[in-house]
């Protein structure tokens, strides 16, 4: 079942629905750049045991591709989840929610730019209709708040974050290949962590160090699960399916998060689940069956794949 790439895009977005749901609840307590490289830290420390053996047979692999490691590092490892915190220290969560549903669109974008890929109409839809069901989600079923948003400094932080994200997933179509998996998901870690730690240590020098002295049980348990679940599993599930079956397909995934991250709120965050939240799932997960069917659901001529 973990073979089906599907599944494991599923899962990944299913964890990080849940660091959505366990990052907005300790946002506020834990400075967003040392946040965001604790959890890298501790994905570090957790799988350095499985991959060292690896590591030691690809000592010269990871040298030789330095370049691309700490790309991968800035990018979509600790810089696109340092902008997302940053952003939200300054920007609505629905400003944030609706720039990064646009994540597929650009990933799109730069894989017809720099790995000439070409969309079927049926994929278009797909990707259209999903973000139609983010933009449900996140407005309520109240479109009309969509032209009541304002746009600052944390709107343009979240829009760097997909920029990134973007880059990222392009690199590791690209280049995921160097090596094997385990050792580019953790030369990815090593490369943003060495390039990062400076700007942490200004963070933390900047702020002071008090907010050490206010965490709780609660915040070690949900530190454990940003290690673990979302870090680990989520990137190696979707690293692993991003590279059968491509950037535009497996981008398309990132919507379910809003779903999950919906479900999560409910559970442990007593959020209410309106009905705009059922009208946006089902928009989403239609949206994302259309991109992937390898057929049509309609009846009448196919549609050529013309995904690599």
């Amino acid at each position: 079942m973990l073979k089906n790439p599907y599944v494991l895009l599923i899962l990944a977005a299913l964890f990080w629905g849940g660091n959505f749901a366990l990052g907005k609840a300790v946002s506020g307590s834990i400075p967003p750049m040392t946040l965001s490289y604790i959890r890298w830290m501790e994905a570090f420390i957790f799988f350095l045991p499985f991959a060292w053996n690896e590591l030691k047979d690809q000592k010269e692999n990871l040298i030789n591709n330095w370049k691309t490691f700490v790309i991968l590092g800035l990018t979509g490892v600790l810089g696109f989840n340092i902008c997302v915190y940053l952003s939200v220290q300054y920007t609505t969560a629905i400003n944030a929610s609706l720039i990064n549903s646009f994540a597929p669109v650009v990933i799109i974008l730069l894989s017809m730019i720099f790995l000439k890929e070409k969309l079927s109409i049926r994929q278009v839809m797909g990707i259209f209709i999903s973000i139609i069901g983010v933009v449900w989600i996140i407005t309520r079923g109240e479109l009309q708040r969509l032209f009541a948003l304002t746009f600052n400094t944390g709107d343009l932080i979240m829009l760097i974050a997909i920029i990134l994200w973007g880059i990222y997933n392009i690199v590791l179509k690209k280049k995921g290949k160097v090596a094997p998996q385990k050792t580019v998901f953790m030369g990815s870690i090593m490369g943003g962590l060495i390039i990062t730690w400076p700007l942490v240590i200004y963070e933390n020098v900047d702020t002071g160090l008090s907010w050490i002295l206010n965490l709780t049980a609660g915040h070690y348990l949900s530190l454990l699960y940003f290690g673990i679940f979302p870090t680990i599993f989520s990137f190696l599930f979707f690293n692993k399916a991003m590279l059968e079956v491509g950037p535009s397909r497996a981008s398309i995934f990132a919507n379910l998060i809003v779903v999950f991250a919906a479900i999560f709120g409910v559970i442990f965050l007593n959020e209410k689940l309106l009905f705009s939240h059922l009208v946006g799932g089902i928009l989403i997960i239609f949206g994302v069956v259309l991109t992937t069917q390898s057929k049509p659901i309609l009846k009448g001529r196919s549609i050529k794949n013309t995904n690599h």
